[in-house]
């Protein structure tokens, strides 16, 4: 029997497959009530349709125990830090060791020694980067006189559970419905983050002092403890929770919420980092569509393995990332919790 398969493509001709051991395909139509006077049953009628996949992912290769959870610490001063081209023009502070800066110390980027702030499009602080206007040429080399902060283990974590969500907007109108069979359109709303770490109670660490405080704390989530895929934001803690038994370790859980500030060209409070990874492409791939509020990529879901079959059972379409939540544990895999909302029409493949 052939393997099922579920992919991801950015542009419709390369597809990866998705590290999963399981995966479901749904397709609901709404229910508009047609009954009329003499009628003695309910009727309807089926009005607009929306589907949906929903899969895990593993991060393949790396056992749970290998994640490390860190937060910011004191914040150092330094200058003349080098700059290294990404792409276009965006740098990266070459000193991976610093490339968690300061938002509310004051920085400089330079451009072959000279202050060129007011070129800057957007600014990087949790992972290092800047980006120039497109309207600016950079002569080079670029350097950046910033405050970074060093990390350390947050807590005595034991397992974690990372929620990253966005809401679908839809915004079908009667043209578009009329065009694609009465299938909604969505668009990716309001993103949402929040962290829960589980673990043994730690009172050196006092996590009920910063909830008292209103602290932002930077967390740092990096899921097979080599840098090679980090996820860094700006939180709140929201809750504080301790329990345990007779002659049993404490434990505690800690809930926090993502806290966006309002700072002067800041990239984003919450976002994704890779470097020479094996973190799936098409995992990176559902990570950036929903960080990036994309709706231009497409998922495939082929039950038998490939396109083509008969009967053909395989759809292809594009989709909204609604969750790409991420969980592990001690004993447990790294693992990542995919939804993706169908955006229009699905194909038949």
């Amino acid at each position: 029997m052939a393997a099922k398969v579920l992919q991801i493509s950015t542009d419709n001709i390369t597809y990866v497959n998705v590290p999963g051991s399981g995966g479901e395909w749904s397709v609901e139509g709404e229910a508009i009530n047609d009954t009329i006077l003499g009628a003695t049953f309910d009727s309807a009628l089926t009005g607009l349709l929306q589907w949906s996949i929903k899969t895990d992912g593993i991060f393949k290769g790396f056992a749970g125990y290998l994640a490390k959870i860190k937060k910011g610490g004191t914040p150092v001063a330094t200058t003349a830090e080098g700059m290294t081209l990404v792409s276009g023009k965006i740098f990266k502070i070459t000193n991976a060791a610093k490339n968690l800066w300061s938002r509310t110390a004051s920085y400089t980027i330079k451009d072959n020694a000279v202050n060129r702030n007011a070129e800057l499009l957007w600014v990087d602080f949790l992972h290092g980067r800047v980006e120039f206007k497109g309207s600016y040429t950079v002569a080079g080399p670029v350097t950046a006189d910033i405050t970074y902060i060093p990390t350390s283990t947050l807590g005595k974590a034991s397992s974690y559970s990372l929620t990253m969500t966005a809401d679908p907007v839809d915004k079908t109108d009667f043209a578009t419905a009329q065009g694609n069979s009465g299938h909604r359109v969505f668009q990716p709303g309001l993103r949402s983050v929040s962290l829960e770490l589980g673990g043994f109670y730690d009172a050196t660490v006092d996590l009920r002092a910063t909830l008292i405080a209103r602290t932002e704390v930077i967390i740092e989530i990096d899921p097979v403890g080599d840098g090679s895929s980090i996820a860094r934001g700006y939180f709140r803690l929201m809750s504080d929770n301790a329990s345990g038994d007779v002659g049993a370790l404490e434990s505690e859980t800690a809930t926090f919420a993502l806290n966006v500030p309002d700072t002067a060209l800041l990239y984003l409070p919450f976002s994704w980092q890779h470097s020479s990874t094996t973190l799936n492409v098409a995992i990176q791939n559902a990570i950036k569509s929903w960080q990036d509020e994309l709706s231009t990529y497409y998922v495939r879901y082929l039950p038998q393995g490939a396109i083509g079959q008969v009967p053909n059972d395989g759809i292809r379409g594009q989709f909204v990332a609604t969750n790409v939540s991420l969980s592990g544990g001690l004993s447990n895999m790294n693992v990542f919790t995919l939804e993706l909302m169908g955006v229009g029409a699905y194909t038949v493949v």
